[in-house]
């Protein structure tokens, strides 16, 4: 079970790789017109919305399957530790972009995305970590 959990999470980091990789290249080859990293934010947003939703529902899919004492088929999951990781990452690029001031701290959905992106990584990382130390 540990190397399974393990090998998904470096399977979950060379996707994040592949997946900034594409967004680098895509922003670098934009047309300079008037609202030139439109595209970059939008897919930023979709993404962490993206992450959130995806979190939150494999982790209600743990809880429902946690309390009801039936075995847990999302504990050690590629999905879960994935989105475990891709919220972090989310974050992060997020922090980084308001200490670069790209973005700005608001009342905003992206805020709150950010928030829960946090908390679900958070949740998920100690989760797998758990399950990770049990075994």
């Amino acid at each position: 079970m540990k190397e399974k959990i393990l090998t998904y999470a470096v399977i979950s980091f060379v996707l994040l790789n592949i997946w900034s990789l594409y967004l680098f290249f895509d922003y670098f080859t934009e047309k300079d017109e008037i609202i030139h990293s439109l595209g970059l934010f939008l897919n930023f947003v979709y993404t962490a919305v993206a992450a959130v939703v995806l979190g939150g529902l494999l982790l209600l899919i743990r809880l429902i399957f946690h309390f009801r004492k039936k075995a847990n088929p999302v504990e050690a999951n590629f999905f879960y530790i994935l989105s475990g990781i891709f919220n972090a990452n989310i974050f992060i690029i997020w922090l980084i972009s308001l200490s670069l001031h790209i973005l700005e701290i608001g009342t905003g959905r992206l805020q709150v995305c950010a928030f829960f992106s946090l908390l679900l990584a958070i949740i998920i990382l100690s989760d797998t970590y758990k399950s990770y130390k049990k075994r």
